[in-house]
């Protein structure tokens, strides 16, 4: 039974997020190449939410988990080079944001205790499509969450979840 109900959310997760419309997260007219990645981005985004939760209370900001299919979800990899790598994201990061990367890669392999911790954090935050954007404050309470991507560059995005969130 458990087998059932484990491969059933297997599927509904591929079936949300990355399904046969997977390209429908491009806007029209803008590149299919993705600018280059900010330097920053491989010192800010973490792996540890506990860590990063402290930070967050140390310096008055937000934590942003960003469960991701890193190697097999086209809107996952998306929404990670044409926004989270770049700079008018993480400008505003740098002031408001922890950052943790959740993957769920099906083509790498990541270290055992790392994917333990990740599939306990995707079934607490109900996780039931790739990409989802969890935000929370530095006690832990969901602020903000978003489920998909939409397209948008890293300033538009950026100044939709500016506005969600009130910084």
């Amino acid at each position: 039974m458990k087998t059932l109900l484990a491969l059933i959310a297997a599927t509904l997760l591929l079936v949300t997020g990355c399904n046969q419309n997977q390209d429908t997260f491009r806007i029209a007219g803008e590149s299919e190449e993705a600018p280059p990645p900010d330097p920053r981005a491989e010192t800010m985004w973490g792996h540890d939410v506990s860590t990063a939760q402290s930070r967050a209370k140390e310096n008055g900001k937000l934590v942003l988990l960003d469960f991701t299919g890193s190697d097999w979800c086209p809107p996952c990899m998306a929404l990670h080079d044409f926004v989270l790598t770049q700079p008018e994201f993480l400008n505003y990061a740098e002031k408001n944001l922890e950052l943790v990367e959740l993957d769920f890669p099906q083509n790498k392999s990541i270290d055992k205790k790392l994917a333990e911790a990740n599939d306990k954090l995707a079934k607490k935050y109900n996780i039931d499509g790739f990409p989802t954007i969890i935000v929370l404050d530095a006690a832990g309470k969901i602020v903000h969450r978003d489920v998909g991507y939409s397209g948008k560059n890293a300033k538009a995005y950026t100044a939709n979840l500016q506005k969600a969130l009130a910084r």
